[in-house]
């Protein structure tokens, strides 16, 4: 079983230790984790998606670390021009972890409105040529997967 507490250790034990942005229904346990566990330097909940990845570009840019940005599928589309005009590794490369709830995740029951973002959500970020891996609570080992999902960023 997955836990907050060793999603949050293994982003920690590689060294991101900047979380912002959009509660998600499904990440809502995770979310008030990082709340109850980070100070408000560490974790900043954004006005939105692309704010979100615009804090994450800036603190790279600060500290040469790599932030970790959390959404709800259904704002990935507002991330499309700030991933893609300064975030890219055609631009500025700036790395980042993005942790995005899957609404309307394929096999899944969801409310209607989720369903389409749900089955298009793999090939948006195919699309965006955005590298990813789908982590649940059967993968087998969280430590391994964020570090190699970090050494990718």
């Amino acid at each position: 079983m997955l836990s907050n507490q060793s999603v949050l250790s293994a982003l920690r034990n590689e060294g991101v230790n900047f979380y912002c942005g959009v509660p998600d229904s499904l990440l809502k346990d995770f979310c008030a984790y990082l709340t109850d566990q980070t100070s408000g330097k560490e974790h900043v909940i954004a006005a939105n998606e692309g704010g979100a990845v615009a804090l994450a570009c800036g603190y790279h840019i600060a500290t040469g670390k790599v932030p970790m940005v959390y959404l709800q599928n259904s704002g990935l589309g507002n991330t499309v021009n700030p991933i893609l005009s300064l975030a890219d590794k055609e631009v500025y490369s700036i790395p980042m972890m993005v942790m995005i709830g899957w609404r309307g995740e394929p096999g899944i029951h969801d409310e209607p409105q989720h369903i389409k973002q749900g089955r298009v959500q793999n090939s948006l970020l195919k699309a965006m040529e955005i590298p990813y891996q789908i982590i649940d609570k059967n993968t087998p080992d969280i430590n391994k997967t964020i570090k190699e999902l970090t050494k990718l960023a």
